[in-house]
């Protein structure tokens, strides 16, 4: 078998702890690279994702955009915990029952108790639920802030009869494993809209062809068609019309990306580049002699084969030996060329490693009569230059990210220079705004729950009576009493 060996023009070659590179000839020749990205270059063609007898809707271009967007956001060192603090302040102290009260201009939620949708609260876990309803909201509110959907598998009780409370309960199923499918033909069609698919499909998208789970896509004009259903509550994303995604992630997808390369591009040059202190310059002439010298080689053992005589090899040292064969290709110069390299590199690597060695190197004429030999330059060592251009485009990197958030750094501790602002009144100025722009995200995550109490008490939900979440309004520190501050009661 021939060897495959290639060997590019430009490259480095490693020897213990030092790093070499070197070129090919004198003359650096431009590598013309061809990129294609099929799939951005078909961002706008939807091909549905066969399962059985479904066609599936795909969650971006490779049906893989919530999965690989959570992977980016979890690799990231400040996404996590900015989004933990969204969580947190969207929860608040947690679900709570409210009336909304108008007057004149005004607008405020009365919260209130009521016994029965409670204590309807209290037994999801009773009813066979995964969780409990604190739980299910946990779980709503992160779906929301990483895919701003969010599925919900809908149980009722089993034996439905006049009186029972029909649904048992809900559960939050991940973004990551659902995907809307149907049955209609799809064949030729490039458009499609929501209310056709009335499927949802269950299962390990990242394992393509294994066991999936298909539920009946829950129907609003007729809640109780099934006993186990799963819907689909979502931010509605502009020019979106089947999933909602993330806008936030899509804008600043490349400053995330580049954010979390960021200590890789710093370790690896550490590692590498700081040791690649010396450029070997590989004569063209000493390539194609070598190359012709192989070529005798390989002429000359095929007379010695056909006299059944030993081969011809090259040593290279006493371990290294290089077997030429009886026809050449291509690759016996690469791989030549390759020993030659880590012979060189061996012989440079180390600090006073040298004593006693020996590299021998010849000079060549060209075609043009100008003689070409070995160069071995040094290379400029910039590596404060990099770390600073690397540490800058991570700090705009943070700023923009955040920025995009809307998270204040007021609020979210975060800031270009490491320092979050001290005034109280920026602080809860900026919570108060941010407080303020909560009503979609909270309409979306309790959306479900909301329609269950208007299936199980009619009545209550005729009175107004919703459940959201409590988040208590920050006083200022002047206007509450000495004993009562927030300094004063850390125990």
């Amino acid at each position: 078998m021939k060897n495959k060996c290639k060997l590019n023009s430009l490259g480095y070659i490693k020897a213990g702890p030092d790093v070499f590179t070197y070129q090919l000839g004198e003359t650096l020749q431009e590598a013309n690279q061809i990129f294609s990205d099929s799939a951005a270059n078909n961002r706008n063609i939807i091909s549905l994702v066969r399962v059985d007898k479904y066609k599936v809707y795909p969650a971006g271009a490779n049906n893989l955009e919530p999965n690989e967007q959570k992977e980016m956001i979890s690799l990231n060192r400040l996404l996590p915990e900015l989004i933990e603090k969204q969580i947190r302040m969207l929860y608040g102290t947690g679900p709570a029952l409210y009336i909304t009260k108008r007057q004149g201009k005004d607008v405020w939620k009365e919260y209130v108790e009521h016994d029965e949708i409670q204590q309807w609260l209290d037994s999801w876990l009773e009813n066979g639920m995964a969780d409990d309803y604190k739980t299910y909201f946990n779980k709503c509110i992160r779906s929301f802030y990483y895919d701003e959907g969010i599925f919900s598998k809908w149980r009722l009780a089993e034996g439905i009869r006049i009186g029972i409370k029909r649904v048992a309960g809900l559960e939050c199923i991940s973004t990551l494993r659902t995907r809307l499918a149907t049955t209609v033909e799809t064949a030729n069609r490039t458009d499609f809209e929501d209310n056709e698919f009335k499927h949802v499909i269950v299962g390990n998208w990242m394992q393509a062809g294994k066991e999936y789970k298909v539920y009946n896509r829950f129907d609003y004009t007729n809640p109780f068609k099934y006993t186990s259903a799963i819907s689909y509550s979502k931010n509605p994303t502009h020019g979106e019309e089947i999933y909602a995604y993330n806008v936030f992630f899509r804008g600043v997808k490349a400053w995330v990306i580049g954010s979390n390369r960021t200590p890789e591009y710093i370790n690896n040059y550490l590692e590498n580049a700081i040791s690649a202190r010396l450029h070997i310059v590989i004569p063209m002439a000493w390539y194609n002699s070598k190359k012709t010298m192989l070529q005798d080689m390989c002429t000359t053992n095929a007379d010695r084969a056909t006299a059944q005589q030993e081969l011809l090899t090259i040593k290279f040292s006493e371990n290294d030996i290089m077997e030429i064969g009886t026809e050449y290709h291509d690759g016996l110069i690469a791989e030549f060329t390759s020993r030659e390299l880590r012979k060189l590199a061996n012989y440079l690597s180390g600090a006073g490693k040298n004593q006693g060695k020996l590299y021998a190197s010849y000079s060549f004429m060209n075609s043009d009569g100008h003689e070409e030999r070995w160069k071995i330059e040094d290379i400029p060592n910039k590596s404060k230059d990099y770390i600073e251009a690397l540490t800058t485009y991570d700090k705009r990197a943070d700023e923009v990210i955040t920025s995009a958030k809307g998270v204040d750094s007021s609020i979210s501790n975060i800031s270009k220079d490491g320092i979050i602002s001290k005034s109280g009144s920026d602080a809860q100025y900026n919570y108060m705004i941010y407080l303020n722009g909560l009503t979609i995200p909270e309409d979306v995550v309790c959306r479900d729950i909301n329609f269950a109490i208007k299936q199980n008490f009619p009545e209550a939900y005729n009175q107004g009576i919703r459940l959201g979440f409590y988040r208590s309004a920050i006083e200022k520190q002047q206007e509450i009493s000495e004993s009562n501050r927030l300094k004063n009661n850390q125990s």
